[in-house]
């Protein structure tokens, strides 16, 4: 099948960040989602009119929920078709096939017998055509040339259904296919939680003492549901203290939950203690990582980060991370000084 547009087709597993996103879910209902920042011109270039999402003017159309294209992909294929799936992770079973044929070469003069065989072959699982329909509709729309927008794919999955994996390994594809993105949020995910899989905005802060640093990254984005909030900052804070680091970070209006420290341009730790479970160590540029999230990151094939999931000893992992990477920093700019003492002879 030839390739359609301009994304990666499809996941052969499902990948780490949906199913670190589906660790974090608590609900039994899974709904399968994406939000995306999509330039204008795309629209206008019609990009998105198989999902139901065009322009007309300056109004941007959603039509609601389209089941997508066969030919964007072969899980979609599947999608409209229905598929049947050799199963050879499943125990042979035999088969017999019964045929005629003509005895002694010549049927007609000397009659045919029946025969029949038998042989092992493996078993078929047949899924009906899944009719799964993907729905877009607009999350920001400023006027400027990107609008952000979330597509959602029907019907919700259940983690009690029958091969939940396979059906959200299904799901994800078909919509990965079809946008581009791809994801999964609890049922009940609010609206701020899809657009701050989009984007951050950051707030920085020069370092201090722990207290004033505690009382700037708190300010008035506490969050009076979390009573542990202020004391996990107070500790991050203090974990951070011993390298020094250039700024300390927060987000801001509905990213409040989100802060961390700055240690060079390219290194960056920050977490989200309301509804995360690791830290994340970015290495890349500061402006570029800085408008982009945790969950974007992680769709990201060529980021460069690393994840210290919060089980036992996970400070100690993050101290020695931090620590080799400061390390490397420094030898790299040692090195440059080096080469610059020598051109300058």
């Amino acid at each position: 099948m030839p390739k359609r547009f301009p994304w990666k087709s499809n996941f052969r597993k499902i990948p780490t960040f949906v199913q670190n996103a589906l660790n974090d879910i608590d609900g039994d209902l899974i709904a399968v989602a994406a939000t995306k920042k999509i330039k204008r011109e795309e629209l206008e270039a019609g990009q998105y009119c198989h999902v139901g999402l065009s322009i007309d003017g300056s109004s941007i159309i959603a039509a609601g929920p389209t089941q997508p294209p066969a030919d964007a992909g072969k899980w979609s294929e599947r999608n409209a078709h229905g598929w049947d799936r050799k199963r050879k992770d499943w125990p042979m079973v035999q088969k017999t096939w019964t045929f005629e044929s003509p005895n002694f070469g010549d049927g007609a003069r000397n009659g045919w017998t029946m025969h029949s065989r038998t042989k092992d072959v493996y078993q078929h699982q047949t899924f009906e055509p899944q009719g799964m329909t993907i729905e877009a509709s607009v999350l920001e729309d400023k006027g400027g040339e990107h609008v952000v927008v979330k597509f959602s794919l029907s019907p919700m999955l259940s983690r009690d259904m029958a091969e939940f994996d396979l059906m959200l390994l299904w799901a994800i594809n078909v919509l990965q296919e079809n946008t581009g993105v791809t994801g999964v949020f609890a049922s009940n995910a609010t609206r701020e939680e899809y657009v701050s899989t989009v984007t951050l905005d950051w707030q920085i802060f020069p370092p201090g003492t722990a207290d004033e640093v505690v009382a700037r990254l708190l300010g008035s984005a506490y969050p009076m549901n979390a009573p542990d909030f202020e004391k996990g900052v107070r500790d991050r804070v203090r974990l951070f203290e011993g390298f020094e680091p250039k700024a300390y970070i927060r987000g801001q209006g509905g990213f409040g939950s989100y802060f961390g420290a700055q240690f060079a341009d390219d290194l960056v730790v920050f977490e989200n203690l309301k509804y995360g479970n690791a830290v994340y160590l970015l290495y890349q540029d500061w402006d570029e990582a800085s408008q982009r999230s945790r969950l974007d990151l992680l769709r990201d094939q060529d980021a460069h980060f690393d994840r210290v999931v919060h089980t036992d000893g996970w400070q100690d992992r993050l101290t020695s991370l931090l620590h080799d990477k400061l390390f490397e920093r420094g030898l790299r700019r040692r090195r440059r000084g080096y080469r610059s003492k020598l051109r300058g002879r």
